[in-house]
């Protein structure tokens, strides 16, 4: 009985220490795995066998945050490294599954992880399950709008895309973000509101090689509108005067053309072998629009 007596007069530190010893310890073994495996040394980028995150959170002992950003410091290293870079990240998707089974509310983690496997990796459906596990886990209304844009402009699910933006803008969003959902509910797919999806998506990126891809996408839309537009005019021309037209001005004067179209660095559209054409690369995108060319076929 004495010895019970002296034990409930201890300080609650000096109860915990054991465990605080034991979570230091655990720390430092992780640590030193981690600095064992280092990315330089796998040639496919890989990171072997990861620990079971819910046996982490578990053993953390309340301090699931702080092993969690062990692991998170890790992930940013391995996302940096160039062996990594060069195959497209394959743990990514896992490592980012570990440190948010250790911590479910690290909303950033989601954040980053998605623009990794989506905007670079090319991982749609892995960038999907990431944020589709962040929806479940948060209310942080950026993880709602990037599932969103996922659905939208990858998938070509318009209807799931407007349900994650209504859930983004309930949660605190950005104004503009019901203006984006009734264009995807009424007019799904237009090169209008995918512009309009993508301007949106550009203000709230930070990662500057995400912003590129994106770019590049606004470019790749704007230019598939254009030539989708010019090349309708054409068809009215052939139909109306069974002559076709020498350049897009002539469309134009016509007035099969409203108004003479420019591509994204203020060069003008012209034709060739009857087509609508550009001197700027571009991706052959699937859009909602009446004479837009089909989905894969050769560009100019």
């Amino acid at each position: 009985m004495g010895v019970i007596a002296r034990l409930t007069r201890l300080p609650v530190e000096g109860l915990l220490l054991p465990f605080v010893l034991v979570l230091a310890l655990g720390v430092r073994g992780t640590n030193q795995w981690l600095e064992s495996r280092q990315i330089e040394t796998v040639a496919d980028g890989d990171v072997g066998v990861l620990p079971n995150g819910n046996a982490v959170r578990i053993a953390s002992l309340g301090f699931a945050r702080l092993a969690a950003d062990l692991f998170w410091i890790r992930t940013t290293y391995y996302v940096g490294d160039p062996v990594a870079s060069a195959a497209k990240w394959p743990a990514a998707e896992r490592l980012t599954n570990l440190i948010t089974d250790i911590d479910p509310h690290y909303d950033s983690v989601y954040v980053l992880m998605a623009s990794v496997l989506g905007g670079l990796a090319g991982n749609v459906d892995g960038a999907i399950r990431v944020l589709e596990k962040g929806a479940q886990n948060s209310n942080y209304w950026r993880i709602h709008f990037l599932l969103g844009f996922q659905y939208f402009m990858e998938k070509e699910d318009y209807v799931r895309g407007a349900q994650c933006l209504e859930r983004a803008y309930a949660l605190g969003g950005p104004p503009y973000l019901p203006y984006l959902v009734a264009r995807l509910y009424t007019s799904a797919g237009d090169p209008e509101t995918a512009l309009e999806f993508i301007s949106a998506r550009l203000k709230n990126e930070e990662n500057p090689d995400v912003r590129v891809q994106l770019e590049k996408r606004f470019s790749d839309v704007w230019i598939n509108r254009d030539l989708a537009a010019i090349d309708a005019a054409i068809a009215k021309q052939l139909e109306a005067k069974r002559s076709a037209p020498k350049n897009v001005r002539e469309l134009v004067a016509g007035g099969f053309l409203g108004a003479l179209p420019h591509d994204p660095q203020g060069g003008e559209y012209f034709i060739a072998d009857g087509k609508a054409a550009t001197h700027l690369e571009y991706q052959v995108l699937k859009l909602n629009l009446p004479g837009l060319r089909k989905h894969g076929e050769k560009q100019p």
